[in-house]
């Protein structure tokens, strides 16, 4: 009878002792939990445009930079564009959807932007035409994106809401720095949106 108290006894104060340890270990890892992270805003139409704009600006300048200059005048195959008249490509374009929204006089008529060649030429028209559009995205709210604009001129006039012409410079640019990213691998370049941060 008492090795049966006895390892009653053994056996309350192992579990005693076990369940006390769990609570210290339970109590400590509720002692750890981080708070909640407090919710993102609400992301706008227009602020993911600007989002997606920051990250094309980015990725555009940075190829024209990243390039080494003697792999402009690359194309991969004939009927294709050059490394640098895929950049003129897209700049000129930007500034034709730009110029939509600000109005005047496209400062890239005339220009001739896809026909430039040299690297110490292109890098700096390219952040010329980022800034000049930087205003038009900055300007973009959820309460002007879809104001209807009149863009063109007769018999091609036409209404189109000030977004679409934002949304036409992302989708270009974003097609075309996918023609840019290919041209860079093959020449061993790591595409910026590639490289480590």
């Amino acid at each position: 009878m008492e090795s049966t108290m006895n390892v009653r006894t053994n056996l309350t104060l192992t579990l005693t002792v076990v369940i006390f340890g769990l609570l210290i270990a339970a109590t400590s890892l509720f002692a750890q939990t981080p708070a909640p992270a407090t919710p993102r805003p609400p992301q706008t139409y227009a602020d993911f445009m600007q989002a997606q704009y920051g990250s094309l600006k980015r990725y555009i300048i940075s190829s024209a930079e990243k390039m080494p200059a003697e792999h402009f005048a690359f194309k991969p195959s004939p009927e294709v564009m050059t490394y640098a008249g895929l950049l003129g490509h897209i700049i000129d374009t930007q500034y034709f959807y730009c110029n939509d929204l600000k109005g005047g006089v496209n400062p890239a008529v005339g220009k001739g932007l896809d026909k430039l060649t040299d690297k110490a030429a292109l890098v700096p028209a390219v952040k010329e035409a980022f800034v000049y559009c930087d205003e038009v995205f900055a300007a973009l709210t959820k309460e002007n994106a879809l104001e209807m604009l009149t863009v063109g001129t007769a018999p091609n006039q036409r209404q189109v809401a000030r977004a679409n012409r934002l949304t036409m410079v992302i989708a270009h640019g974003n097609e075309h720095y996918g023609n840019l990213v290919t041209y860079m691998r093959i020449h061993g370049v790591v595409p910026p949106s590639s490289a480590p941060q």
